[in-house]
């Protein structure tokens, strides 16, 4: 008869501690108590604490802000990118409250070469930037790239519609997603910012390619997502 696998002091503490969650029932986006106190409250050393925080992080049961503590993880959004829906419909589908915000919105003349090399024509280029939250809680940062030659004006209609709604709208264009990379990311110092994470943290690039019928880009995304918000689930719709 083999023996059990003994259980080391981490698999202890994450048991006591998501009892201890489990009991106190905290709702998504409660802080919890210091590391100091949850050591106390679970009679823990803090470097086996935060291995039990992290593996907690990882399994979307709490996430961490940047000097503030860490709180409750909201269920994962239910992300599909092929979709057509705005950030918006998608959220409030899923039973969840939306908001966002704009950082910029300017016209560039030069845009970086990975960027530049997906457009088919030269010219100015819209740059928008801002970040998308659900429930109090912010998820992604995005970096938006618009061909100004074919959407004059874009960045003047934006307002607080979705981007969908102004190409439809106002310049007679469905967009369809040409092409799609996602990749783990060390994500970049304003997205961290926005995020409210530490330097460097680990999050999900989406890379979007958006064309017109005749299948020329027009505009490419960036949107980079805080692990523990999101999961990805491509469907045709």
């Amino acid at each position: 008869m083999s023996k059990m696998k003994k259980k080391n002091n981490v698999d202890v503490l994450r048991e006591r501690f998501e009892s201890w969650l489990n009991e106190n029932n905290l709702p998504a986006g409660s802080k919890l108590p210091s590391e100091r106190e949850l050591c106390e409250l679970l009679d823990a050393k803090r470097m086996t604490l935060r291995q039990v925080l992290i593996e907690l992080e990882i399994d979307a049961r709490i996430f961490r802000k940047n000097r503030s503590g860490w709180f409750i993880s909201s269920k994962r959004f239910i992300y599909n990118p092929k979709s057509l829906s705005s950030f918006n419909a998608e959220a409030c589908a899923q039973g969840r409250k939306p908001f966002w915000g704009y950082l910029t919105k300017e016209t560039i003349a030069t845009v970086p070469h990975h960027v530049d090399d997906v457009f088919l024509s030269s010219g100015d280029r819209y740059l928008v930037t801002g970040w998308c939250g659900l429930d109090s809680h912010k998820v992604f940062y995005h970096e938006s790239y618009i061909d100004a030659d074919v959407a004059p004006g874009f960045i003047n209609k934006l307002g607080n519609q979705s981007f969908a709604s102004v190409w439809e709208d106002a310049f007679g264009h469905a967009l369809n997603i040409k092409e799609m990379i996602f990749k783990p990311v060390n994500m970049p110092e304003v997205a961290c910012k926005e995020l409210g994470v530490a330097p460097n943290t680990y999050g999900i690039l989406v890379e979007k390619h958006r064309a017109t019928r005749d299948k020329k880009v027009v505009q490419v995304d960036f949107e980079y997502w805080r692990l523990e918000s999101v999961e990805l689930v491509i469907r045709d719709e």
